[in-house]
């Protein structure tokens, strides 16, 4: 069998993980694991080896390992940063890089880490819809906006004309916050609650809306016009070939998308829905450093 990347996306609740060929191949079925988020450094480390040992296919030779993972995070030295989100705690200033590479036998430098909208961005232009665009802008909407700018198949470099900071967009101011306080679960759960008087999230509210409630409906377009006018300026300044949209709520997008939809036809910027985000993330690791 031929080599493979183990690829980690490590979320606050959940850990995805597959091999990946180099060529994008998926080796065998992503597999879904709890987080253990609040366990201590030493319980942590070894539930990311056993994880990492259990995905490798029988036969197979690791080629390397790639992890997406949360912010706060140095990506480059491999450093974990997170602090007071009551997620991965213990981690705050651990070489992850040095710790994974001891524990499965792996040189050091073929253990990267990427932002997972980074990655998600780098599966997109390497394997997804956005394949060619010379520039591309992806945003995930999950319990946040993460987000990535890319250019010529590559992620943007830094001070690239219409790219924030880092190519974060959720810390944007936007109405009476920032784009992470209304583009995202949370963020819905607010509108619905104002509106329909009950917090709901993107499930709940799809099902309503699909069931003829007219109210979910015009609540589920408001939300989508939030995200039009939250992205708008980022568009406007960065001027993409392609708008690269994931996350769950990406199943229900025929129900709020239309105001995103109609601002890009106008703009000549291509619309592009990925239902599957963590197939593309997990494909976009494959990419660190080499895109």
């Amino acid at each position: 069998m031929k080599d493979v990347f183990l690829c980690l996306d490590v979320g606050g609740t959940q850990i995805k993980g597959a091999a990946i060929g180099k060529d994008g191949e998926m080796c065998g079925n992503i597999l879904y694991f709890g987080s253990r988020a609040g366990e201590g450094k030493g319980a942590l480390l070894e539930h990311f080896a056993e994880i990492l040992r259990r995905i490798l296919p029988q036969g197979a030779e690791a080629a390397g390992i790639r992890m997406a993972f949360p912010g706060p995070f140095d990506y480059e030295r491999g450093i974990c940063l997170i602090r007071g989100l009551d997620k991965y705690e213990s981690l705050y200033g651990a070489d992850l890089r040095r710790e994974i590479s001891g524990r499965l036998g792996i040189g050091p430098q073929r253990v990267r880490f990427a932002n997972d909208a980074a990655a998600f961005a780098l599966g997109e232009m390497g394997f997804g819809q956005a394949r060619g665009a010379e520039r591309v802008l992806c945003a995930c909407i999950g319990t946040g906006c993460g987000s990535a700018f890319g250019v010529a198949g590559r992620l943007a470099a830094e001070g690239t004309p219409g790219v924030p900071e880092e190519g974060y967009i959720y810390n944007a101011p936007f109405l009476e916050g920032c784009v992470d306080d209304y583009i995202s679960r949370r963020g819905l759960m607010a509108l619905t609650r104002e509106r329909l008087g009950e917090a709901l999230d993107g499930k709940a509210l799809a099902g309503r809306a699909m069931e003829g409630d007219d109210a979910a409906g015009a609540c589920f377009l408001a939300f989508g016009d939030r995200i039009r006018a939250a992205l708008e300026p980022f568009l406007r300044a960065f001027r993409p070939d392609a708008l690269c949209l994931g996350g769950q709520i990406m199943g229900s997008a025929a129900l709020f998308l239309a105001p995103v939809e109609e601002f890009c036809m106008a703009a000549g910027i291509r619309v592009c829905i990925t239902e599957d985000t963590s197939l593309r993330t997990l494909q976009g690791l494959t990419r660190i450093y080499t895109a």
